[in-house]
């Protein structure tokens, strides 16, 4: 399934997503638009991609909107330009009004980035324009 074509997404993607048993997977054709002067994939494609599907997998898992906290990215190896990205996110642990995540990326097949997140996660009043955060 496509994401929105709307905003940032619309310009980095398309992005998509299909479910492999209960995991989400996440993915995105890479191209020209995705590429750093070493002719290698971005790092800030990279991230972008990372924080959409984490918030993403928060929304779907717990039908309550969230913001981005924190993103610690560590870039394991180079994607080239062309290369299907593709990547898994674990969800370690949910409270009340955080959430914290571990993704993967690779570019065909190859592990090319981690990411630990932390996002703040909304009540379902907040997210829907009614009382606090």
């Amino acid at each position: 399934m496509a994401f929105s074509k709307d905003g940032l997404i619309g310009l980095l993607g398309p992005y998509h997503w299909r479910l492999d048993g209960e995991a989400y997977v996440y993915g995105f054709q890479s191209d020209q638009r995705h590429g750093n002067p070493n002719g290698v994939i971005h790092g800030g494609a990279l991230t972008a991609f990372a924080d959409t599907l984490t918030g993403h997998l928060i929304e779907h898992a717990c039908g309550r909107k969230c913001a981005t906290i924190a993103l610690d990215s560590r870039f394991i190896a180079a994607g080239k330009v062309g290369a299907w990205v593709e990547g898994r996110a674990r969800l370690r642990k949910l409270t009340k009004t955080l959430a914290f995540l571990d993704v993967d990326l690779t570019a065909e097949g190859e592990l090319i980035m981690t990411t630990q997140c932390v996002y703040r996660v909304f009540s379902l009043d907040a997210a829907h324009g009614r009382g606090d955060a």
